[in-house]
């Protein structure tokens, strides 16, 4: 028999004790538990020390076992497990006599296996696990190391346990679920596992620096959360090649150019809308985005048609402008079709979709579109889609020459191009929504009065001086008392 050294006296350890006395391949020699306990016996084992003494019993040749309970957190079990292993110690492998454990199992060192427990066929068991009283894991199960599978649980075939997850009594899960590292499942809960959701990021690559390039593949190849496919419209970029060759982590689907940016993008939204995906996100390919970006969104999309998130302008490398829109809009906040009429904050860098909340028509947008997102999202929101925004994910937006509209302040130039932006926006929307025959006669209209430079002057100057944190499109019309053209 080997001497074995228990580190824990409580509860769990004595559960730990019978199971290893009835395999009878361990000699207990004691067990290291906390200063106030020394001296004491549990079922007649001595706690000889705390686990300051591992290093003494490791020269002495005893084994180890971590007799400490997890349920909460297995933060506690993970440190004596690395104190143990720098120290040179062996950790015990016990399965109960009264277990049934298949030959094609395999379970690793640290790891008990308690009575009336059944580990089936194929199941892998990693490091530092309790398989406790009566739990059943099934055929090809994968359980990761410092797991507790509590007493009476249920993992039914091919499931995936993430390590230092705690599964609670009696808990049932699906077959074949993939449950995430750190996760706590309660007692008497049923688990399905990860949603699978066929998740699409899309974007348009076009001649532009390399580094912006780099920069946005890098970003994705970051994201927390990585099971989505990129699909790629290639609107003249040479080499493409070399940047799949490069970044193979990321499952990249390229598409060939329509010709203009608003056929372009009518293209890759049919694509994942014909190729029956489940959520669709939009990124800017000289821009990059928070890590839990993908994550985020995804958890976001179970409760909303459209999520819209925060924005920050940055240039050669630096904040220029922190969190755009979190000065007019707050966090969890619906936006409606009544907000967007004359603004925007929908843009196809910080916006993504559930894909089942489109109709089954195809996506067809009018080729001298300037604004396609802002067309885009206000005919889904006039029809009733749900959107929210939210600031905890931020697309950073790079401010460069060639983005006229973004962070800064409101020059000539800007603002003729609001104005042509809108009156196209307009003239394409009246036709969706009688509500923008007044915005067209009214853009027409000041377009009109502002041919005068004396006019042009007043109307740049009030907007200036009034419009403050401007978001994308918005105008303000000196003509009646700040309101949005």
């Amino acid at each position: 028999m080997l001497d074995l050294i228990l580190i824990g006296g409580g509860g769990h350890c004595v559960s730990c004790i019978d199971v290893i006395e009835s395999e009878s391949k361990y000699k207990i020699i004691g067990i290291l538990d906390t200063e106030e306990n020394v001296g004491k016996k549990i079922l007649g084992h001595p706690i000889l020390g705390t686990d300051a003494d591992i290093l003494k019993y490791v020269e002495k040749g005893c084994c180890f076992l971590i007799t400490v309970g997890q349920i909460k957190s297995a933060s506690l079990r993970v440190k004596l497990y690395e104190k143990i292993i720098e120290s040179g110690g062996k950790l015990a492998k016990v399965i109960s006599s009264r277990a049934y454990v298949a030959k094609s199992a395999t379970i690793d060192d640290g790891t008990i296996v308690m009575h009336d427990a059944l580990v089936n066929s194929n199941v892998s068991i990693g490091k530092n696990c309790i398989i406790n009283t009566k739990a059943l894991i099934e055929h090809d199960c994968n359980i990761e190391s410092n797991c507790h599978v509590s007493t009476g649980a249920i993992l039914n075939g091919g499931v995936k346990l993430g390590e230092k997850t705690f599964f609670g009594s009696n808990a049932v899960s699906k077959q074949g679920a993939t449950i995430k590292a750190d996760s706590f499942i309660k007692a008497n809960t049923c688990f399905y596992g990860l949603e699978q959701k066929k998740i699409a990021f899309l974007t348009t690559i076009f001649p532009i620096e390399q580094s912006y390039v780099i920069d946005f593949f890098d970003s994705l190849s970051n994201q927390t959360r990585k099971d989505f496919e990129l699909i790629v419209l290639n609107d003249g970029y040479t080499n493409f090649d070399k940047i799949k060759k490069h970044y193979i982590d990321l499952n990249i689907i390229e598409l060939p150019t329509a010709g203009n940016i608003a056929k372009n993008r009518e293209v890759l939204i049919n694509y994942v809308k014909n190729n029956v995906y489940d959520i669709a996100i939009f990124g800017d390919i000289d821009d990059v985005f928070s890590p839990n970006r993908v994550e985020r969104t995804v958890s976001e999309l179970r409760h909303a048609d459209i999520v819209v998130n925060e924005l920050t302008a940055i240039q050669e490398g630096k904040v220029i402008d922190e969190k755009i829109y979190s000065r007019r809009v707050s966090h969890n906040q619906v936006i409606n079709f009544d907000f967007i009429k004359d603004k925007n904050i929908f843009g196809l860098s910080n916006t993504a979709i559930n894909l089942h909340s489109l109709t089954r028509a195809s996506i067809i947008f009018p080729s001298d579109l300037i604004a396609v997102d802002w067309y885009f999202y206000s005919i889904l929101l006039n029809q009733g889609l749900c959107a929210v925004f939210i600031n905890d994910i931020v697309t950073y937006y790079r401010q460069h020459a060639g983005n006229i509209i973004g962070s800064g302040s409101m020059t000539a130039d800007k603002l003729k191009h609001i104005l042509t932006v809108k009156k196209i926006h307009y003239q394409h929307m009246k036709k969706i929504s009688v509500e923008f025959e007044a915005l067209t006669d009214m853009i027409l209209l000041l377009e009109e009065l502002i041919e005068d430079e004396a006019r042009f002057n007043e109307l740049l100057r009030h907007n200036q001086n009034k419009l403050k944190n401007p978001l994308w499109w918005e105008l303000l019309d000196f003509r009646n008392k700040n309101e949005n053209i």
